[in-house]
């Protein structure tokens, strides 16, 4: 990277008196490649064109550290380069033409274009995946087509900075990843690369940087892994997803999850704690997290698939180191949890001597407000690798208060109870 080559500070852009963007302040790097993402409406677009100077805007806006405004049309055209979401197409020019056309900028005033801004034509068209289509109409395209002509065109301005408002949104699947992995290729090269983007999953696996942008402010700025958090997605995009890491890219991805049912304004929304391991709690977490439950997971070894989803949740939980003793510091974390569930499901997993002391936290915090999930089948000897000890607690549990169920029904038919009276 050679340094900052587009800046801006408290910009401010709109239409007419309606401001869109409110007070941006960000800067791109040479050498990078930046999405843009936000809701409908948030004013992606709108910020790009005023970088673009297609629209006009107040506040600082800087390209290699000097005023846009001072550039002359073609020292701009030279400079940076504006990919639209789509374009008017009213006269019957060829793909050709159209491309051949970002090459005035590198011409003196009237004169002919060079055998050199032919051949740069011809490879845009080729990098685009378009060379086929250079004698066609551009009245004739596919959307897809007209707009890797539109990339084309860009590319054959050879910027130092390449603005894209939305470069796949007509694309298939396999054009998406070629366009993409040029859009890459230029940035590794040294360009500046800065894209708004629809499809998160698009913009986290091939951007190495992300702004979130809502109401025209900026939100979040940085890694994919930074800005793409499950928390800061329900707050803007008012969506529920899991998170993960790409075995195969490493790279952050989203899935999204149903609606929460939300809480009527005057409810507090169930505080409730899950107690698994050994994977039997992965699904059940799942289960619960859509249905509008203020969720907490308890002690998970952190090589537990039950951990994995808690943490791709968002819920809190206590890691601990796999295939050891549980660490005093961690069971008085759960007890401070199990204070303060309003119930506790137990989902019945693999007990020894390292994790007995849980059931023994779980009496502590009130076996009335507890219920144990017993896969249908299944009896809790088979799941005691205590000598006896786990099964005992169990039934401890139960004479106490506990409940038992082996179905998810009957964990939300306990969970929608009136509060349980402890008993004597």
């Amino acid at each position: 990277m050679t340094g900052t080559m587009l800046s801006a500070g408290n910009l401010r852009a709109g239409y007419d008196v309606n401001e869109i963007v409110k007070s941006v302040s960000c800067s791109f790097a040479a050498g990078t490649f930046t999405g843009i993402i936000g809701p409908n409406g948030s004013g992606k677009t709108t910020l790009l064109k005023a970088f673009s100077r297609v629209l006009p805007s107040s506040g600082i806006l800087e390209l290699e550290g000097k005023a846009v405004l001072d550039y002359t049309p073609a020292e701009l055209g030279r400079a940076l380069g504006f990919v639209p979401q789509d374009e008017d197409r009213p006269f019957p020019y060829t793909v050709l033409q159209v491309v051949l056309m970002a090459r005035y900028a590198r011409t003196s005033r009237f004169a002919a274009l060079a055998p050199t801004d032919y051949d740069r034509c011809r490879r845009a068209l080729e990098e685009a995946g378009i060379d086929h289509l250079k004698d066609r109409s551009i009245r004739a395209l596919s959307g897809g087509e007209w707009q890797r002509v539109l990339i084309a065109r860009a590319l054959a301005q050879d910027t130092r900075v390449l603005l894209l408002d939305e470069p796949t949104s007509h694309l298939d699947l396999a054009h998406q990843a070629d366009v993409l992995s040029l859009m890459q290729d230029l940035a590794r090269k040294g360009a500046t690369v800065i894209g708004v983007f629809h499809d998160l999953n698009l913009a986290s696996l091939y951007c190495n940087r992300l702004l979130m942008i809502r109401d025209g402010s900026l939100v979040a700025d940085g890694t994919p892994a930074e800005v793409l958090t499950p928390g800061r997605i329900r707050e803007v995009y008012g969506a529920d997803v899991v998170t993960a890491c790409h075995p195969a890219t490493g790279r952050t991805f989203l899935m999204p999850l149903p609606t929460r049912n939300q809480p009527a304004e005057t409810e507090q929304p169930l505080r409730v704690l899950v107690i698994s391991g050994g994977g039997s709690g992965a699904d059940l977490l799942r289960f619960l997290a859509g249905r509008g439950y203020n969720l907490e997971a308890g002690i998970l070894a952190t090589t537990d698939t039950d951990y994995t989803t808690a943490k791709a949740l968002s819920l809190p939980c206590i890691p601990v180191l796999p295939f050891s003793q549980i660490p005093a510091h961690a069971l008085e974390k759960l007890r401070g949890m199990a204070a303060q569930a309003d119930r506790i499901v137990l989902s019945a997993h693999p007990v020894g001597a390292g994790n007995l002391p849980v059931l023994a936290v779980l009496r502590e915090a009130g076996p009335v407000k507890t219920i144990i999930h017993l896969p249908e089948g299944r009896d809790i000897a088979s799941y005691d690798f205590a000598r006896g000890a786990a099964a005992a607690a169990v039934s401890d549990l139960c004479a106490a208060g506990a409940a038992c169920t082996g179905t998810y029904e009957g964990i939300l038919s306990f969970l929608d109870r009136p509060a349980p009276t402890p008993k004597e």
